[in-house]
């Protein structure tokens, strides 16, 4: 069941992906993932967390598809076994796929990260509430 899952790496540290969910914020779909290791916070980047989300641009950019077998014993024994979700009407695919005509909806989250990223706060890594 564990090596079924969904796993990627991105600079030596792995990740398993727990499926899509909607972001009501933002208004669009994203991925739900948790990293495969202690994640404390990082000054400047993000806060510690142990599940995140992150819109699929990001995502596919960054992110290299990996398998099980390829990752460290350390992160293998932290992998939790799936389904994460279980809805027996549900008849949408399980994973959201790009739809035509979405630049609108790009081009506005995009100006929002770029502001989001100008507003700093109080904590660890300068974001969030």
């Amino acid at each position: 069941a564990l090596a079924a899952g969904s796993y990627y790496e991105l600079a030596g540290q792995h990740y398993q992906v727990l499926g899509h969910a909607w972001d009501h914020f933002r208004r669009d779909f994203c991925v739900v993932y948790r990293p495969l290791y202690h994640c404390e916070a990082k000054e400047g980047r993000f806060e510690a967390h142990v599940l995140a989300t992150s819109h699929f641009e990001r995502f596919d950019e960054k992110f290299r598809k990996t398998q099980f077998s390829e990752m460290d014993l350390e992160a293998q024994s932290l992998a939790l076994p799936g389904p994460f979700w279980m809805d027996k009407y549900w008849s949408m695919p399980a994973e959201a796929a790009p739809v035509l005509g979405a630049g609108a909806a790009e081009a506005i989250q995009k100006s929002f990260l770029t502001l989001a990223e100008q507003t700093k706060t109080d904590t660890t890594s300068g974001y969030g509430t």
